[in-house]
């Protein structure tokens, strides 16, 4: 399932313009509401600005798939 996220740093346009690219083919972590923190690969992102002209970069994630494996939990 592919989803949409907003990502907002205190950068200009232009660094931002920069940054974007490299975030596609990324595993990315980010919270859903307050408890649940989630990982996905990052399939497409853009440069955008929002109704007030402020610049933020839009990705698209695609949950569940990371590019590496999770290290396993040691027994207690």
């Amino acid at each position: 399932m592919t989803i949409s996220k907003e990502l907002r740093f205190a950068m200009d346009e232009k660094g931002m313009k920069v940054l974007a690219p490299t975030l596609v083919g990324q595993t990315i972590s980010y919270w859903e509401g307050d408890t649940d923190l989630k990982h996905g690969l990052v399939k497409a992102a853009d440069v955008l600005r929002d109704r007030y002209g402020n610049p933020f970069i839009e990705v698209e994630v695609e949950e569940g798939k990371t590019g590496a494996k999770a290290a396993p939990v040691p027994p207690a």
